[in-house]
């Protein structure tokens, strides 16, 4: 299974976890909107997409059922953000 559709989209709000939204398509016929990039105690990570269930706490609707997967799409969720986040902090020096 591979990401052929890649979105994401940086927060920048002071003080908050939440870094970025996520969407992805898998093999062109699986979409998935509404994954997060959450910066947690000891490193960022890819928060799928989820609802509340009735005790009010969040549950997944969407997940990978084993490590391979997991590690498959956080890597290339995280790959795109750090590309995003560098090219930004480049623009950003060649404006000085």
């Amino acid at each position: 299974m591979k990401i052929t559709r890649l979105e994401v989209y940086p927060r920048e709000k002071e003080g908050s976890r939440l870094k970025a939204f996520v969407d992805f398509t898998l093999d062109d016929c699986l979409a998935i909107r509404g994954a997060k990039i959450i910066e947690g105690n000891s490193r960022l990570f890819l928060a799928m997409p989820g609802k509340l269930n009735k005790e009010g706490k969040e549950e997944n609707v969407v997940f990978p059922t084993n490590k391979e997967m997991r590690e498959m799409l956080e890597t290339a969720v995280m790959d795109e953000y750090n590309r995003m986040i560098n090219e930004k902090k480049e623009e950003e020096i060649n404006e000085e």
